[in-house]
């Protein structure tokens, strides 16, 4: 498969990475479904890739000349998610924009709408997506008329949607109509055998954007980074690779100083002589310069990483174990680049 990095708006199927058999079938059944109209549903843990699936479903799709807008469901606060769905004309409510605004589905007409997060739309909310699914008609608030809007739906959760139908915290109906197809991206830690790969793919990505030449990673830095559990998945792998990029000399291969401290500790490899566990992730901490609070972010990332590994990538559960608000475990994301 390809290894070369493509811009966001133009990634393929071609650009998927991995030849685990997982990842063989999951690209098989995704050129098969694109062609069609049907809604789909990804569904995996955050990091995994849903929304690269969704734009390669969409540019292998007979409407890959249309739009592809994304809507983020958890990034929207409740009293707009409506407004910004379907859109409103001018004077519906106190401080709306003159002339009115489109909504995302009707900026998607004849594309495909990328619904990522969608287990976070309040019940009232899923009543409406539920009715537009059936009707594939919407009507801005303030207004009396409807509009026809032709897309194909395409979702995302790294959540147990039928657990949350079970307990009455998402329609079942609304469920359904999603859930015609389903494409499950398995953690990374469940294919580690594609991990040489995404190196490689990550490697050549940083050295177009940096404009450098490393040339790979050290032995010791990949068995490491196949005995790492990755509950970030392959969003936290570009990540590290990144800052690896920003720390590499003129050796041009990635060394282990060059790692977050914490991956070595996970991985059971960060260890002196003499030295196991935490204290010696603390001593390789001083050794490569860090200060206490540097030191004390590092380990609040990794109990926020281990947190969402617990609770299988749902949110609400990270954000429980951590005795958090939903919202502070969101600032705590956004703060350590893990959304």
């Amino acid at each position: 498969m390809r290894h070369h990095s493509p811009k966001l708006s133009h990634f393929t199927a071609d650009h998927i990475v991995g030849l685990s058999p997982q990842m063989l079938d999951l690209k098989e059944t995704l050129l098969k479904v694109a062609p069609r109209n049907s809604n789909v549903l990804i569904t995996g843990e955050s990091g995994t890739g849903k929304e690269l699936f969704a734009r390669a479903l969409h540019a292998a799709s007979l409407r890959r000349a249309g739009p592809f807008v994304k809507i983020n469901c958890a990034a929207i606060p409740d009293t707009l998610v409506e407004s910004e769905l379907f859109g409103y004309e001018e004077g519906a409510f106190t401080g709306c924009r003159k002339g009115g605004q489109v909504g995302k589905l009707e900026l998607a007409h004849r594309g495909t709408v990328f619904l990522d997060e969608v287990a976070e739309l309040s019940c009232a909310m899923q009543a409406k997506l539920l009715r537009f699914l059936q009707e594939r008609e919407i009507q801005k608030l303030g207004s009396r008329r409807t509009i026809f809007v032709d897309v194909r739906i395409v979702a995302a959760t790294n959540v147990n949607l039928e657990q949350m139908v079970k307990y009455k915290k998402f329609r079942e109906d609304l469920f359904y109509r999603l859930n015609v197809i389903n494409l499950h991206i398995p953690p990374l830690r469940e294919r580690k055998e594609d991990i040489p790969l995404l190196v490689d793919a990550f490697i050549q990505k940083f050295n177009l954007s940096f404009r450098a030449g490393v040339n790979g990673v050290a032995p010791e830095v990949m068995t490491a980074f196949l005995h790492y559990p990755w509950p970030g998945n392959v969003r936290e792998l570009e990540n590290c690779l990144e800052r690896a990029f920003n720390l590499v000399d003129e050796e041009k291969v990635i060394q282990p100083h060059h790692l977050p401290a914490h991956l070595y500790a996970l991985a059971g490899e960060n260890r002196l002589p003499g030295e196991k566990g935490f204290p010696g992730q603390v001593t390789a901490a001083f050794r490569q310069g860090k200060t206490l609070a540097q030191i004390m972010e590092q380990i609040e990332k990794t109990v926020v990483l281990q947190a969402l590994a617990e609770s299988k990538g749902n949110k609400a559960k990270a954000a429980q174990l951590l005795g958090i608000s939903r919202p502070g475990l969101y600032k705590k994301l956004i703060k350590y680049n893990l959304m």
